[in-house]
């Protein structure tokens, strides 16, 4: 990364006078060209939405014959055939019926996803765990857990911290809190299925069953945020797939185009869809149900619903599994996470994002940790090629 002390933008999350850019010229395949000629490989899908790479012709194509056509843009209010077939594709995905709310973002997921299950509760108090990011909007921001969310939010908000599951793994703190805040105020629990930039935490079967039951005997509603996890990053086609839990509202963007569109959606349960039958749904963006975006997600299903996909995938995995498996006792290794093609591994020193480039690898720095969520189209010689480069740099690195 170079650093610029004066550009006529904002650079997100840092601080403007000293913050760190990546001069790019272009993409190919997998692997982010600088301007300078240097190749990195992209090991964590840029900020985990580049799922099916940096230059995917399939979803390319599907956004290029909408731009050709003659709905390249339309009224939010506007029905026409791929919204409508996006709309069910999506809820065969998620595997419940229900209905689907367009967005344009995952914090925009989140932030309806929120006023939904409060207007359709009546409730307006949430349960939220501290080791959380659901987005950078306000509703989203109340939400969250970590340090994003103190400088708006200094006295507190509707959110409920519950414990960690480590720290409750048999939720007794979790149902002492619904109860001192009464159940009758509370709408919904709403948690990453596996926290993302967080530090890649999967949570116990037995830890999510234990909120399942919670949400049955109080009449609590769950939103599952996969706005990381979703469309097969963790195996399978949802994160919340791998537990024994029934959500009431799913929150989806991200990988739901590949990146190549600013695009997300809510889906709900069947009994939020009646409530606003008869009641106003106050949610809405200028943008919903984009024709762009709705044509880049036609792309990722035409992707994800072709065998070959899922033999990739399949292959991916397991040389994701051996490599870390590898390394997991290794004596620079703190620890090692991981599920489907998501993982971190914590080093007991520190490396910069700069060690990574510099032997032609892009890699998401937390902390000083390498989180991992590679392309799953990814050719698997490749993965298996720029994840030995990591290792090295890993295990040679001193503590």
């Amino acid at each position: 990364m170079t650093t610029k002390m004066s550009l006529p933008y904002y650079i997100s999350w840092s601080k403007q006078n000293a913050v760190a850019t990546l001069p790019i010229a272009s993409n190919r395949d997998c692997t982010m060209i600088l301007e300078d000629g240097q190749e990195l490989l992209d090991l964590s899908g840029i900020s985990f939405q580049a799922g099916f790479g940096l230059n995917n012709p399939v979803i390319l194509k599907s956004m290029q014959e909408q731009i050709s056509s003659n709905l390249s843009l339309c009224s939010p209010k506007a029905q026409f055939q791929l919204k409508d077939e996006m709309a069910q594709k999506l809820i065969n995905l998620v595997g419940f019926e229900g209905k689907v709310f367009w967005t344009v973002s995952g914090a925009e997921s989140v932030e309806n996803a929120l006023k939904m299950i409060k207007l359709a509760t009546g409730k307006h108090k949430i349960l939220a765990r501290k080791r959380s990011y659901h987005g950078a909007t306000m509703g989203a921001l109340a939400a969250t857990g970590d340090w994003r969310h103190d400088p708006f939010f200094p006295e507190g908000s509707d959110t409920i911290r519950i414990p960690e599951p480590s720290d409750d793994p048999d939720l007794t703190k979790t149902r002492d809190l619904i109860s001192q805040h009464g159940p009758e105020n509370i709408a919904a629990f709403i948690i990453e299925t596996v926290t993302g930039g967080n530090g890649v935490w999967v949570l116990p079967t037995s830890w999510w069953q234990g909120i399942q039951d919670l949400c049955d005997e109080f009449d609590i509603k769950l939103i599952v945020d996969e706005v990381v996890t979703g469309f097969y990053r963790t195996g399978k086609a949802m994160g919340f797939h791998h537990y024994p839990v029934k959500p009431d509202v799913v929150c989806m963007a991200k990988a739901i185009t590949g990146g190549f569109a600013p695009f997300g959606a809510v889906w709900t349960a069947p009994w939020i869809a009646k409530h606003f039958e008869d009641n106003i749904l106050a949610c809405g963006l200028t943008n919903y149900g984009h024709p762009l975006g709705l044509a880049a997600l036609s792309g990722v299903f035409k992707l994800i619903e072709d065998p070959a996909f899922h033999v990739r995938l399949k292959e991916n995995i397991e040389i994701f599994n051996q490599k870390l498996n590898q390394i997991e006792n290794h004596q620079n290794i703190k620890a090692i996470r991981k599920l489907g093609l998501l993982g971190i591994i914590e080093h007991k020193g520190k490396i910069t994002f700069e060690e990574y480039q510099k032997v032609g690898l892009f890699v998401y720095n937390h902390e000083g940790d390498a989180i991992l969520s590679p392309a799953m189209t990814m050719q698997p010689s490749e993965l298996s090629d720029g994840l030995d480069k990591l290792i090295k740099v890993i295990c040679e690195k001193s503590m």
